[in-house]
């Protein structure tokens, strides 16, 4: 589970558990873990999203510490309404791209057995959409929201062990222009794949053919900028978008129990061909083979650390 939040004037706010990501289940008929509740009213079209609990007050952590900070009660309620169709990754794709990636890797029976078991066993599809209610954080009283956002659902067997590193840009523009673009390098595979799609104003929506993005060019050594810039062509039209990160609001996140992948979530500021300005996050993950459990984890306040957990 991730959970953060950013509210002008009041500050930030990461859910106890975090950097760790993983929670206790706590409900058979929803998802429900940590305080938080997800469950959907049509599939596809709403989902009601709850919280009730304690939140961490800010600045947001970049590593593990025992220390539990300021702890501030919050509650909020929102119901999330998709504003776009659903983009599905295993069909909608342009085949361009893999074709393209899979052209550089050496081609061997064993490259071809394991990209057609990825394709069987992870799916992945999101829409965008617009999330309405209120939040109330215990001395400062109740704010309504009205906030854009992704729904992505990611189901199946995902093998983080053979994820290296990706960078993924997620961008919606005052005109109505939503953007997702990965680069990834995936060894067992494909070490160089591009993917992602543009929703256009109207409702089109096209898998992204081509890009210039390249993960040596972004944050390769480790240290992320402040600005970057790509380019990339969809349903025959050409996007140059480029990103201001705001370095402040950068949380990080550890991936599952060991912490073996580290996620870092920069809040960034977009352009759309240097005119139309939007708003959404530059994720860059990083495999870590050297991390080390986090200590005495506990999942939720009730939990016994040797039970299962299950990350959002």
């Amino acid at each position: 589970m991730w959970l953060f939040l950013r509210l002008d004037g009041i500050g930030e706010f990461e859910h106890p558990q975090h950097p760790n990501m993983m929670v206790r289940d706590e409900s058979k008929e929803i998802w429900s873990g940590g305080g938080l509740t997800m469950e959907y009213l049509e599939p596809q079209m709403c989902w009601k999203i709850n919280f009730d609990g304690l939140l961490r007050k800010g600045p947001y952590r970049q590593q593990w510490s025992e220390e539990e900070g300021e702890l501030v009660p919050v509650k909020f309620s929102l119901h999330w309404e998709n504003s776009t169709d659903v983009f599905n990754f295993n069909v909608d794709n342009n085949p361009s791209t893999f074709a393209r990636a899979l052209a550089q890797e050496p081609w061997t029976i064993e490259l071809f057995q394991r990209v057609k078991k990825q394709r069987e066993q992870h799916f992945r599809h999101e829409q965008w959409g617009r999330s309405v209610g209120e939040i109330e954080i215990e001395n400062c009283g109740k704010t309504e929201l009205s906030l854009k956002g992704i729904r992505s659902h990611s189901y199946g067997v995902r093998n983080w062990a053979e994820i290296y590193r990706y960078v993924m840009i997620l961008a919606h523009f005052e005109d109505g222009t939503a953007a997702h673009l990965t680069v990834i390098n995936m060894p067992a595979t494909t070490t160089h794949l591009t993917v992602g799609y543009v929703f256009f104003p109207d409702g089109r929506k096209a898998g992204i053919e081509w890009s210039n993005a390249s993960l040596a060019q972004l944050a390769e050594d480790g240290l992320i900028q402040d600005e970057y810039g790509v380019s990339f062509t969809a349903g025959g039209k050409s996007f140059d978008v480029s990103a201001a990160l705001d370095k402040q609001n950068c949380p990080v996140v550890y991936n599952g129990l060991t912490g073996s992948g580290v996620f870092h979530e920069c809040i960034a500021d977009f352009q759309l061909n240097g005119l139309t300005p939007g708003w959404g996050l530059v994720e860059f993950y990083y495999r870590d083979e050297a991390a080390q459990p986090v200590p005495n984890l506990q999942l939720g306040s009730k939990a016994d650390p040797a039970t299962a957990a299950s990350p959002l």
